[in-house]
């Protein structure tokens, strides 16, 4: 059958072993064998999404992406591309909010829209903290931000050292992560990052919803901006670095960007990974302090950053050069937030289940802090502890360690 072979193509049979299932955040929630890795590709081979049932397509839609069945696959298996190929597929929607989720897409396909959606949530923030639309909005506490301009993009210069993609979030929402990015370069010896002119969302939102031709179509906007330099390119959201070095994947059938894509990926660099060098000697010299003054932070392990990119240690390894900071984990070690780009808007019932897991786990840390460098999940972690009425903090990494250094 022609689903069975889509099904196997990226990396053989399905072993049905059962290694996806138990990793999946979904399934730990629901315990349905359907939610699973192994239950979806089971599905896939045998029902066409042309013709999807509504509980077909809803059964599909349940899926963060996260990329946790794939690391534990013995065989290799793309289960998340064959996932959102199906969702491409569907001749109908599932899940909640339907509309909200189609202009998210569209406003964050649109860099005027986006702009326009930042201010007006930068002046929602002075909301009252009690606000009901404030956690609806998944906004900061009122004085964990400060409003600020975010900084102007320039044309892409062969001499441009360093430049950025800065992401939706960093661009329109919270400048102040884009700004804290620029200064910690400065401070670690870097050049100062240039956001390149033209650049917008990565595509992660459209691709995760299976709207596969606005994904490719802001893949090869992306590329045509960052395009006449080889200077290296800085991401300081986690979610986006990933789905930025999918580009040759889902640029595979088109000849005149894949070979693009492929020296596009080469050029990308994760900020903490960047970072770590040029902070050292800005840290180790500082006399060491006793544990009851040091700031207790957990580093939370973004999905995409922990299975894809398996980036884990420079984060904490950066952390720990600051001696005024204790690091603490989780008992039960990293966990999803829930987030999943759009899935906390079409699921939000599972998506807050997946979240106040993670949250039961946090209390028992004693956390001052929880930082973390993807965007969705510092939007999910602050709504959750908004809600719970926690009394720490929720920052970007640039955000902590920038306030940390002179």
């Amino acid at each position: 059958m022609e689903q069975h072979r889509t099904v196997t193509a990226t990396g053989g049979l399905c072993a049905k072993c059962g290694a996806c299932t138990v990793a999946c955040p979904v399934f730990q929630v629901t315990g349905r064998e359907y939610h699973g890795g192994r239950g979806k590709l089971h599905l896939l081979a045998r029902l066409d999404p042309h013709t999807a049932s509504a509980t077909y397509a809803e059964i599909l839609s349940r899926c963060l992406l996260c990329g946790a069945c794939e690391a534990v696959c013995p065989r290799g298996l793309k289960i998340t591309d064959e996932i959102a190929r199906a969702r491409a597929q569907l001749s109908r929607r599932a899940g909640e909010h339907n509309f909200l989720r189609f202009l998210t897409r569209q406003a964050l396909a649109h860099p005027g829209l986006a702009k326009g959606l930042g201010t007006l949530l930068r002046l929602a923030e002075k909301l009252p903290a009690e606000s009901g639309l404030r956690l609806r909005l998944n906004l900061p506490a009122a004085d964990a931000v400060t409003a600020k301009a975010p900084p102007t993009p320039g044309p892409v210069d062969p001499a441009t050292p360093l430049l950025y993609f800065a992401g939706c979030f960093a661009t329109h929402l919270q400048p102040e992560i884009a700004l804290a990015t620029a200064s910690l370069c400065r401070k670690a010896g870097q050049p100062t990052p240039v956001a390149a002119r033209g650049q917008g969302c990565c595509g992660l939102a459209a691709y995760a919803a299976g709207d596969l031709d606005t994904a490719k179509k802001l893949a090869c906007r992306n590329l045509e901006a960052f395009a006449g330099s080889e200077a290296p390119i800085l991401v300081s959201c986690a979610s986006c670095l990933s789905h930025l070095t999918s580009y040759p994947a889902l640029l595979a059938d088109e000849p005149e960007w894949r070979d693009q894509a492929i020296a596009f990926v080469a050029r990308l660099r994760e900020f903490s990974t960047l970072l770590l060098a040029g902070l050292a000697d800005q840290t180790t010299d500082r006399a060491p302090q006793p544990p009851a003054s040091r700031q207790r932070v957990l580093y939370h392990d973004p999905c995409h950053l922990r299975f894809r990119l398996k980036i884990t240690e420079a984060p904490r390894t950066l952390l720990g050069r600051f001696p005024q900071l204790q690091l603490v984990e989780l008992p039960h070690g990293p966990q999803c937030c829930g987030h999943g780009g759009l899935f906390h808007l079409a699921h939000p019932t599972l998506s807050a289940e997946i979240r106040d897991r993670l949250l039961a786990d946090f209390a028992a840390t004693g956390a001052e802090t929880v930082t973390t460098t993807c965007t969705g999940c510092l939007l999910q972690w602050q709504q959750g502890l908004a809600m719970t009425e926690h009394p720490s903090r929720v920052m970007h990494l640039a955000l902590l360690l920038d306030t940390l250094l002179p």
